[in-house]
């Protein structure tokens, strides 16, 4: 137990999701500082993408002190910042400055003097505002991130975004996107080992190269993309299947697009979080098609269960986690094509998908609970 174990942290986001919950629950554990989660749009909700509430079945309840608002207004906002006041935190981390109640938040905890810190996973590449039309929005972010004492960027990409359009440099902390490594990869060792009757159970055969991805099935993820170019790697490679998970409002134009392709390719819908190490374990290899995504999750969960990944630019993990070739490969974004050369590279290269498989585990190793609670206890003591 370190030094900072008498030490407040809060953490303020907009729902509990499938990777920090773990996060939390293992700093509860520790019992490094004392935390408080405050949900400010509630614990669970609906995801306007898929059009329900996804449900994350890997989580264990009551693991540690959270709190939900029920609603959003002047009051509830300035009761919690005295109800956080009284906890006497040492840092309250707020995960963005949307929706308005956490820059409302925000400045009425710096009014009475509590060192807060901001998380962001924005990109000067993924966001909007370019050019003299997007300056004053520009100025205005700007402003906004110079409120916070220190930033927890989720990437080198979200740090250069803090600091351009801040114009100042803050003590900063990373606050990654990252999964539970250690679960995942026992997981989806403990499913490897009956791979091939998992294959046979769907009638392919032992040798057959599975393509995975698990996405939101809408424009912003990009299905379409990856059907178009497994259906032309599939024309020169026999032994190609593919698992598409996921759901969304592209689904008639995904079917009509998968039925060409007959028994070759599976769809189970979206799929509980508990349920991924199967899939992990069937795959060769994984995509991520986003056109604009700004870090990418499911990256880091395949290269946590040793699957190579091929992902398009648009991607954020991308640009970190497969720096240099480690772990995977890249493909220009919405170009099927380029996507079906490298499907076919790895189907018939069990080498390199061998090499990329070690690469991809010892990258996200660096992307780990770890390492994160390594840096809060940095942004603690400071």
């Amino acid at each position: 137990m370190s030094s900072t174990s008498n030490v407040g942290l809060v953490v303020v986001q907009n729902r509990e999701t499938q990777f920090d919950a773990p996060l939390f629950r293992q700093i509860t554990s520790d019992g490094f500082c004392r935390l408080w989660v405050i949900y400010s749009q509630g614990r669970t909700g609906l995801d306007s993408e898929l059009g329900f509430a996804p449900h994350w079945d890997h989580l264990r309840p009551n693991s540690y002190p959270c709190l939900s608002l029920g609603q959003q207004g002047l009051l509830t906002i300035w009761r919690l910042a005295d109800a956080i006041q009284r906890f006497d935190p040492a840092l309250v981390i707020l995960c963005g400055y949307y929706p308005s109640s956490h820059l409302l938040l925000a400045v009425l905890l710096r009014l009475r003097g509590l060192r807060i810190g901001l998380r962001s996973d924005n990109t000067l590449h993924h966001s909007p505002g370019g050019g003299l039309l997007g300056l004053p929005r520009r100025q205005l972010i700007g402003a906004i991130q110079r409120l916070f004492h220190c930033w927890h960027p989720v990437g080198q990409q979200a740090h250069a975004y803090l600091r351009q359009l801040s114009g100042v440099e803050r003590p900063s902390y990373a606050f990654p996107y990252a999964v539970d490594n250690t679960w995942l990869s026992q997981h989806c060792a403990r499913e490897r080992r009956s791979r091939h009757l998992a294959l046979a159970a769907r009638g392919w055969p032992p040798d057959a190269f599975v393509v995975l991805a698990a996405v939101k099935w809408n424009e912003r993820e990009d299905p379409l993309t990856l059907v178009r170019a497994f259906a032309l790697a599939a024309s020169r490679c026999r032994q190609l299947r593919l698992v598409l998970l996921g759901e969304g409002p592209l689904r008639p134009q995904v079917e009509a697009a998968l039925a060409p392709l007959g028994p070759r390719t599976h769809c189970p819908g979206f799929v509980p979080y508990g349920e991924l190490p199967r899939w992990y374990a069937l795959a060769d290899v994984f995509v991520h098609p986003a056109v604009n995504e700004p870090w990418g999750v499911s990256v880091n969960e395949a290269m946590a269960c040793g699957v190579p990944v091929l992902a398009a630019a648009g991607v954020g993990a991308a640009d970190e986690l497969l720096a240099d070739g480690r772990g995977g490969l890249r493909f220009a974004s919405g170009d099927a094509g380029s996507l079906a050369a490298q499907l076919h590279l790895l189907a018939g290269s069990p080498g390199l998908c061998w090499s990329l498989a070690g690469e991809a585990r010892r990258s996200v190793a660096c992307w780990s609970h770890t390492r994160t609670i390594h840096n809060l206890q940095r942004a603690l003591a400071s």
